[in-house]
């Protein structure tokens, strides 16, 4: 049996009249297999397509409520790829996939930065979540909430007596949920789901992650992850590109930042890494979990 003949059956549910030209598997996903489809129509019409099967690491949305926030994002104008179809895996509607799918217009560009434009694209990035964080959530299907990282914050610590005094400060704190209006989520903003041409966004992927909730919480992990990239200035720079432009509070910032750090620090051995990345990434994790509980001790915050 050829390997592709799977996919000559799952197009074959979305595109009746196309056929395969090319398949490619595409690298770099952790909770989703994807893989590059290349068709070409009756009438000649060439498309490029991703298809993303969830796979045993995924813990995101649904095939469905993904299609379905891509196709009210698109509606609303933002670059996110165009959703074909979906199906739920095996044994339900469109079952042509052993596994939940998601079939997307592929996005042609780049999600390196060359080294001479960080800087301006860690802004340009910065102002395109803030585009994220004020669309009409009204217009959205049902998103989970994303309001109090304390819960899970407390699971994610490292369970020796360095993190005991964050630990008991964060038990005993009175409220951590936001109050505010939540906002779109992306949840999982990073340099790879940001795809540019000629200095321009020309797509953001990847929102099996997404949700409402605090705006905070994509600051953060946006700011973690360009500090892997980037150092402590990449951090930074997205920071002060975003609070230019809409209000970071510094305490929920702190609260999110510790989260998303202890988050990282204890799965990032199953991304796939190097080990020396993966020691490298580990230290600054830990290094912004010591910031954020210098930030939410009680002697240096009023909030909480």
């Amino acid at each position: 049996m050829n390997p592709n003949d799977r996919f000559v059956d799952l197009v074959s549910v979305h595109f009746p009249d196309a056929e395969i030209q090319s398949v490619s598997p595409l690298t770099g996903g952790v909770s989703a297999d994807a893989t590059l489809i290349d068709i070409e129509n009756a009438d000649r019409s060439r498309i490029r397509l991703v298809l993303r099967e969830h796979g045993s690491n995924h813990n995101g949305h649904g095939a469905a409520l993904e299609y379905q926030l891509l196709d009210s994002l698109l509606a609303l104008g933002f670059a996110v790829p165009k959703p074909f179809g979906f199906g739920d895996g095996e044994g339900g509607e469109n079952g042509v996939s052993q596994l939940p799918y998601v079939v997307l217009e592929y996005i042609e560009g780049a999600t390196e930065i060359p080294s001479s434009e960080v800087e301006a694209r860690i802004t340009t990035a910065a102002e395109k979540l803030v585009a994220i964080h004020e669309v009409a959530t009204v217009s959205l299907p049902e998103l989970p909430p994303r309001f109090d990282p304390v819960p899970e914050l407390l699971d994610f610590l490292p369970d020796n007596a360095e993190w005991e005094g964050l630990r008991s400060l964060l038990s005993h704190m009175r409220s951590a949920a936001f109050s505010g209006n939540g906002v779109l989520l992306h949840g999982d903003y990073w340099p790879a789901n940001i795809v540019w041409d000629d200095g321009r966004i020309v797509g953001v992927i990847d929102w099996e992650d997404a949700a409402i909730g605090d705006p905070q919480s994509d600051v953060a992990c946006a700011c973690l992850e360009f500090r892997y990239a980037y150092g402590d200035w990449g951090s930074e720079c997205f920071l002060n590109a975003y609070s230019a432009r809409r209000h970071v509070d510094p305490f929920r910032f702190a609260l999110w930042q510790a989260y998303v750090a202890a988050a990282g620090n204890c799965s990032m051995d199953n991304w796939g890494l190097d080990p020396s990345k993966v020691q490298a990434m580990r230290a600054v994790a830990l290094k912004s979990i010591r910031e954020a509980h210098a930030v939410l001790t009680p002697s240096n915050t009023a909030s909480g």
